[in-house]
């Protein structure tokens, strides 16, 4: 059991000029969009230097969702960014597009802030050549929608300026359901689990990146990201030693069987580092062979919803669980027009 929760919020918009989304790199430049635009709206110490202070943060919204840390060194944050499904370049004036925004756990007060910024990005401009006024769009609707259950919460409709903050809130109590089924699907499937690696994935682990997706590793990660966004946006305790142990040598004895993905080389401008940094990853698919999936499926299909590996707020480690039924992410894109170039 865990204590997160979180909100997929599915955000539709219209371009106004030319929107550069550039593939793989459309989570990264929406998220880098997003933030700049939640601390310069929000933040009355946008110039500060150096780390807020808590006083601060407990009264900010923007230094609490940029920069909230309950543990020392922390750098999870309460929300992610999903990028189009599939991934395009280049919407033209007047044609739509979607992306993807999941809160987690206390992150949901602070609904209406994001909402505002995420309209904002939309009149400021994303992407290459915003500061030539390209990258404008207009956001039209925005829905929330729960996977394990179906049900779907309209937050803005088109023309209605109100948004409803009621979205669609997902917890371990819908989870259990999904993996007995699923369980029950693997064990007529020679217990063959498959996963689909929607948007660059990078997997690290003392320091040593994988390009492959092992899965005790992936798990491992996985895990421990779902405990840490518990532990500082939920009021969840740190988990029992002896179950930790339990679940890792459950992954430890899946294996990888059949791996199609390749790597896509990514890099990112950090104004911390003042540098470029690599934010590329694995995309593809991969196949896992396991006797008993039982304590594993949980946690994997609770991870479709807070990603795997690192800088999932800027669109990374987006994966979903293949089976019978539609993938996790497959309500989220609109159909495609014909203008728009997608990215195999």
């Amino acid at each position: 059991m865990t204590p997160l929760s979180l909100s997929h919020l599915h955000l539709l918009a219209r371009a106004t000029t030319d929107v550069f989304l550039d593939g793989h790199m459309a989570g990264n430049n929406l998220g880098n969009a997003l933030a700049n635009v939640i601390r310069h709206s929000t933040c009355p110490e946008t110039d500060r230097r150096g780390p807020p202070s808590p006083e601060h943060v407990a009264s900010c919204p923007a230094c609490w969702l940029l920069a909230a840390e309950t543990n020392p060194g922390s750098v999870v944050r309460p929300y992610a960014v999903v990028g189009p499904r599939p991934p395009q370049t280049r919407v033209a004036p007047g044609q739509r597009f979607a992306f993807g925004l999941t809160l987690f756990g206390q992150a949901l007060q602070f609904l209406p802030y994001v909402v505002v910024a995420a309209a904002e990005v939309g009149r400021v401009g994303v992407g290459r050549d915003r500061r030539d006024g390209q990258g404008r769009f207009r956001l039209e609707a925005i829905d929330s929608h729960n996977p394990f259950t179906g049900d779907t919460h309209r937050l803005l409709a088109p023309g209605d300026p109100v948004v409803h903050a009621n979205p669609a809130i997902i917890t371990f109590d819908h989870i259990r359901p999904a993996a007995d089924r699923l369980r029950a699907d693997l064990a007529q499937e020679d217990n063959t689990l498959h996963l689909r690696f929607l948007s660059p994935t990078r997997l690290e682990e003392k320091d040593r990146l994988f390009r492959a997706p092992d899965f005790a590793v992936l798990f491992r990660r996985l895990l421990y990201r779902i405990d840490d966004l518990a532990r500082n946006f939920a009021g969840g305790a740190r988990r029992d030693r002896a179950e930790l142990d339990r679940l890792h040598a459950a992954a430890d004895r899946a294996r990888l069987v059949d791996c199609q993905v390749h790597w896509v080389e990514q890099w990112s401008w950090s104004g911390r580092k003042e540098s470029l940094t690599p934010v590329g990853g694995f995309v593809g698919t991969a196949a896992y062979r396991s006797d008993d999936w039982a304590d594993l499926l949980p946690w994997l299909l609770l991870g479709q919803g807070t990603h795997v590996g690192k800088l999932p707020v800027k669109g990374n480690g987006v994966y979903e669980v293949a089976g019978r039924a539609e993938g996790y992410w497959a309500w989220a894109p609109p159909p495609l027009p014909s203008s728009l170039t997608p990215i195999p």
